[in-house]
């Protein structure tokens, strides 16, 4: 799972390194007056920006799918596994498949059968959330 992780996260972290360079020159050029290439650098510097983000995202795409090959069966309970996602990709995730599982029960008719029960740890407050249908 590391491997698949550091592979599928890696061409991000080549547009991000590419981005900060192009900052800090940017920052140098600023600096010694030469604001035309500044501007040319910044803007450089954004579109690494952007392909950084699509990277992540296709990144986390590609993660998620091979880590939740989910079955096409109504009625199974379904657990998320969130391994190898950023925090705030994870949370995207949840809120998601939460609208989705929503979406299902009402189409169906019925009220949502589902909770999202937190695990508390005594000094980080919230920590884990799992979705889990009602007894």
């Amino acid at each position: 799972m590391a491997s698949m992780c550091s592979e599928s996260r890696g061409e991000a972290g080549d547009f991000a390194r590419i981005r900060n360079t192009c900052f800090e020159q940017a920052t140098q050029a600023y600096m010694m007056g030469n604001k035309a290439l500044a501007k040319e650098l910044s803007m450089k510097g954004q579109l690494y920006n952007l392909q950084m983000k699509a990277a992540h995202e296709t990144a986390r795409e590609a993660i998620y799918q091979q880590r939740n090959p989910f079955s096409s069966e109504q009625g199974q309970d379904r657990l998320i596994d969130l391994h190898g996602l950023q925090v705030s990709e994870a949370i995207q995730v949840v809120k998601a498949e939460l609208a989705l599982l929503m979406g299902a029960t009402r189409s169906a008719g019925e009220g949502t059968d589902h909770d999202l029960h937190w695990n508390r740890t005594p000094h980080q407050g919230l920590s884990r959330g799992k979705v889990a249908g009602r007894p």
